[in-house]
């Protein structure tokens, strides 16, 4: 099949075979779950177009690559968000839609139900859209300008999609808010090379390392009560450790200048970004994954956390992570409270029943979120388009 991929990429984590200088190459916007569904669909033999945008591209310019398998076509994405919601993303909107006629794809999966899914719909091809997030509480969350009109686009998109997807329950329970349509629950997943971190090892009582992923210092992320929980852990044992990953929380970044304010801040590491491998390579070092997160419409790190083995502790009204644990592999608490976390982290850490938590988390990952699992599921929705 000649397969059509719409949405945020990340160029460095596609398996391109090319090995000269990409240094002047645009590297994209992110999107993981979209690379990895890339990538396993190259592993399979598939012929993949992806259509996508980049910051670094201005108005006016493109990019585009092929190989054999892959082409890879990247517009513009203005740098002033006022300026894209006026008029609704028409200029990242209007490079994907003719550069998606252009490559005529059997059909496209558009990720994410904004400006990605809407460009995808005007093509006039066959299309399953994907939808990450429930716009309905994003907006609920982070009541702004930006978001409010977010939602206006996703509510166009679900309004002309006929086929429709979403991570997890409560994204799909969002976006009943917004639309009747039947939206099939497919989750995002993990990549083999993650499971293959999982070692099965009997938990050491000195092994004290508690690690935290998130991209940005927000009010919504609530990192901060996590690192409380941890200053009144240390206190209890001066052996644990806090490693924090992600923008914002490198040395020197926002959250080392809050914590330098107020705490002593020994034993919290500050690893910042890193890239995708390096960052599974020091999680996999790590006996909790905590995310204190108030409200997410999945969670990717938290299934990869699992897929190693590492017990999570996530927030039991956040939305995606409820889901994601609802099987087990982990605790789920008031993220709201410093006491709940640290009691929380105190009885997952020094339980005896670590063990069973780590085997669990280890089993739901594998059974609910592993590529196989996952990309069966895409293939069939593929073959209902045609």
């Amino acid at each position: 099949m000649h397969i059509g991929i719409s949405g945020p990429i990340y160029i460095p984590s596609i398996n391109i075979q090319y090995t000269g200088d990409r240094s002047k190459w645009p590297v994209g916007m992110g999107g993981v779950p979209v690379n990895h569904l890339i990538n396993a669909l190259l592993e399979l033999g598939h012929k993949v177009s992806v259509f996508s945008s980049s910051p670094e591209i201005k108005v006016g310019d493109s990019f585009e690559w092929h190989e054999d398998n892959i082409s890879i076509y990247l517009g513009p994405f203005r740098d002033r968000a006022k300026h894209r919601c006026l008029d609704f993303f028409a200029v990242e909107r209007d490079y994907i839609t003719k550069a998606i006629v252009q490559a005529q794809p059997d059909f496209v999966h558009a990720h994410w139900q904004y400006e990605w899914a809407w460009a995808t719909l005007d093509s006039g091809l066959p299309t399953l859209v994907t939808c990450h997030d429930s716009p309905w509480h994003v907006f609920k969350a982070q009541t702004d300008f930006y978001r409010f009109f977010r939602m206006i686009m996703a509510a166009i998109v679900l309004f002309k999609s006929e086929k429709l997807t979403t991570v997890s329950e409560t994204c799909a329970i969002g976006l009943k808010k917004l639309t009747s349509k039947k939206i099939q629950i497919i989750p995002n997943f993990e990549p083999d090379e993650v499971f293959g971190f999982y070692e099965s090892i009997t938990k050491k009582e000195e092994s004290r390392c508690i690690a935290m992923i998130n991209n940005g210092f927000t009010s919504l992320k609530n990192v901060e009560v996590g690192i409380e929980a941890f200053i009144r852990l240390r206190e209890k044992n001066s052996n644990v450790e806090l490693h924090l990953f992600g923008s914002s929380f490198g040395v020197n970044e926002k959250a080392y200048t809050w914590c330098r304010g107020r705490f002593d801040i020994e034993n919290i590491h500050f690893h910042g970004s890193l890239p995708f491998k390096e960052l599974m390579q020091c999680l996999s070092g790590m006996d909790i994954f905590l995310h204190t997160s108030l409200q997410e419409s999945f969670g990717m790190v938290l299934v990869e956390a699992m897929a190693m083995g590492i017990p999570v502790i996530a927030g039991k009204s956040s939305g995606g992570p409820e889901w994601i644990l609802k099987d087990g592999g982990g605790l789920l608490v008031d993220v709201s409270s410093v006491d709940a976390v640290k009691n929380a982290l105190i009885n997952l850490m020094y339980s005896k029943e670590y063990n069973k938590f780590s085997v669990k988390a280890r089993e739901v990952a594998l059974s609910r979120f592993s590529k196989s699992k996952v990309v069966d599921l895409y293939l069939d929705a593929y073959k209902e388009l045609n």
